[in-house]
């Protein structure tokens, strides 16, 4: 009989391999905040609307600060080439992460730079080129820079229609 240390791991792993498979097979609409968060992002944009703002002004003045001396949005790219810049991407926590559990931390990288879609994809994921240069930023940063083991690093970008903030360009880290 297997101790709940077993199968806790088993949980996990099963968990991970489910997670990657969503990623690889671009079954990205299955990944979902739990009602709590939801209800959570709901309240926030609601209250945000009350006072005249919306999540993309709060993201871009609160969390990632990318206002000029005015306050006015500072959204120009130092670079025309995805992650080549630091000044152009910005590495935060999601406030409101999708239903992955524990212990997954459920990170957001956003990019002054446009990631653009594939105009060949049908559900508008990314070109092979671009995965590649994302591939390449989230080995840079997230293997070699804070030794994290590969295998415990995903990435996705949500397609433009299951996009909850599509004025920003982002990718999510797990």
């Amino acid at each position: 009989m297997s101790n709940s240390r077993e199968i806790i791991t088993t949980l996990r792993k099963t968990d991970a391999l489910t997670r990657f498979t969503k990623i690889e097979t671009n079954a990205l609409e299955e990944f979902y905040r739990n009602q709590t968060e939801t209800d959570k992002y709901r309240a926030f944009k609601e209250e945000l609307k009350s006072k005249g703002s919306t999540i993309v002004q709060y993201i871009i003045k609160n969390r990632l600060g990318w206002v000029d001396e005015n306050g006015l949005p500072a959204l120009e790219p130092a670079s025309v080439t995805l992650f080549t810049d630091p000044s152009d991407v910005l590495i935060i926590t999601n406030d409101f992460p999708y239903n992955f559990g524990k212990p997954i931390t459920h990170f957001v990288v956003w990019s002054k730079v446009i990631i653009e879609s594939d105009p060949e994809s049908k559900i508008g994921d990314v070109s092979d080129h671009t995965k590649n240069i994302i591939n390449t930023y989230v080995k840079r940063t997230f293997v070699d820079q804070l030794g994290l083991k590969p295998e415990n690093v995903n990435w996705f970008r949500n397609f433009p229609a299951i996009q909850s903030v599509r004025e920003l360009s982002h990718i999510h880290i797990l």
